[in-house]
């Protein structure tokens, strides 16, 4: 497990493949970053960053298992926000997890951000997983979520793209957001 702390900053990984058969392969990459006072874009105004990229993938012609879990979260002056993720992929041949999450707290806004996918093939029995749990604690908060429905025969496939925002001001909400900055129309009859 890769895990980094900076201030309020959070941000770990723990992945695991493993394969069986005449051609087996694994492979695990990993990046994890935090930053604190500052961020890792020069003149941006961030106070907390975190970053948490994770990959697992395993090949062989008997069996394949791929598994991670992962973490970001910041803790500013906004009630904090955070995202934990688990993804799993079991199959026969092949197994992949991926999962990319990153946390940024500025003056006003803490947000986290990111996706989790899983993966296997080659048969009935294929099977892939995502579980995000994502937590806000300021006074305005507010998530969005996306799921991936898979339709492969064969193969499994899940995917999770997921957003939390606490904010000290009030969030609109993304309809009211669009009616507000669209243009006045007057119709040419009146």
């Amino acid at each position: 497990m890769d895990q980094v702390t900076a201030g309020s900053a959070v941000a770990s990984y723990e992945a695991t493949a493993r394969a069986l058969g005449s051609d087996a392969r694994t492979n695990i990459m990993g990046t994890v970053s935090a930053y604190f006072g500052t961020g890792p874009i020069v003149g941006a105004p961030l106070l907390n960053y975190a970053s948490s990229q994770a990959s697992a993938s395993a090949s062989g012609d008997v069996f394949a298992k791929t598994g991670l879990s992962s973490h970001a979260s910041v803790d500013g002056a906004n009630g904090g926000a955070s995202i934990d993720a688990v993804a799993g992929g079991s199959g026969t041949s092949r197994a992949q997890v991926d999962a990319q999450f990153y946390a940024i707290s500025t003056n006003r806004t803490d947000l986290a951000f990111g996706s989790a996918a899983g993966a296997a093939c080659c048969n009935p029995d294929a099977a892939a997983q995502v579980g995000i749990n994502s937590q806000t604690g300021g006074t305005y908060s507010r998530e969005l979520r996306a799921v991936l429905v898979p339709d492969t025969p064969g193969q499994a496939r899940d995917k999770v793209d997921v957003a939390v925002v606490s904010s000290a001001l009030p969030i609109l909400d993304p309809a009211q957001l669009s009616v507000v900055s669209a243009p006045t129309r007057a119709s040419p009859k009146y």
